[in-house]
């Protein structure tokens, strides 16, 4: 678990310094954006196209039937979002390139070194291969698709600024201006589509166990396979408020799922977070 300062990269609170950032793991449908970036940024679909879910996607087969119930109209890329629609996203994948989705996970800070002095560039980085199933599977966020809980952090804090994502830092070494991991030029109308769907998905979806009274709150949850047998690990990482984002977190349980596991989690230190902040005023 990671709670930073989305403007600056301060950390604001910390568990499992090593499994937060030097071990990767999948990251389940919280990677659903990157596919969603880089179709909206290529001119390959809008922000109204819409797909309607039959259920489990063709091509990957039943253990990614879709877990959101009956959906009575098609989906949208908001709301595929906040549903977490394996279907819609493996149609999807269909449209992208394995290049671009390569390129877009290293562009969105899959892969980044998350602290100094750390030489391996490695860690988190995501290769897709040609094969329709490789490119299916990258995009709901499964193996070739890994990333350490710091990098997605990160990933989501750049969502959150809308662009900029800062260097993780400890408030004992936040001497100086903060440091730019990186920036990303989406256009606006992409950045206003992605927030959509991940305030829909804290409001109405898969993340609504991560909801705070009075506070707007975007975010994603996601559940990755770990092996045959049904287990799962369990993901959610967002921000808040969405206006003017002054906290994003990770949460990461190696068992469980996101909506039922870690969005409840996230929800109950969020809920400190804007507690105290509003007994300090």
């Amino acid at each position: 678990m990671l709670v930073s300062n989305p403007q600056t990269g301060e950390i604001l609170a910390e568990w499992n310094h090593e499994l937060a950032f030097g071990r990767v793991f999948p990251p389940g449908s919280t990677a659903k954006v990157v596919a969603c970036a880089v179709a909206l940024e290529e001119g390959l679909i809008a922000a109204d196209h819409r797909v309607f879910c039959r259920g489990v996607p063709e091509l990957l087969g039943k253990p990614f039937r879709c877990s959101h119930p009956p959906a009575l109209e098609p989906y949208t890329v908001i709301s595929a979002l906040a549903n977490s629609c394996n279907y819609f996203f493996v149609a999807l994948s269909d449209r992208l390139r394995a290049d671009s989705l390569t390129h877009g996970y290293a562009q969105f800070g899959f892969g980044d070194v998350m602290e100094a002095g750390n030489a391996d560039v490695s860690v988190g980085t995501v290769s897709v291969s040609d094969s329709p199933a490789a490119k299916a599977r990258a995009v709901l966020g499964e193996s070739p698709a890994v990333v350490t809980p710091a990098q997605l952090l990160s990933v989501y804090s750049t969502v959150a600024t809308r662009g900029a994502a800062y260097r993780l830092r400890r408030p004992s070494a936040s001497k100086g201006p903060p440091a730019i991991q990186r920036r990303i030029k989406l256009q606006a109308a992409t950045w206003k589509t992605l927030v959509q769907g991940l305030e829909e998905c804290v409001r109405s979806g898969t993340g609504q166990a991560a909801a705070v009274e009075g506070v707007r709150v975007a975010g994603k949850t996601g559940t990755a396979t770990v092996n045959r047998g049904g287990a799962s690990h369990a993901w959610f990482v967002g921000f808040a408020p969405v206006d003017s984002p002054e906290v994003a977190l990770v949460v990461f349980l190696v068992r469980g799922t996101g909506a039922r596991d870690a969005a409840p989690l996230a929800g109950r230190i969020l809920g400190h977070y804007f507690a105290l902040k509003s007994r300090r005023r």
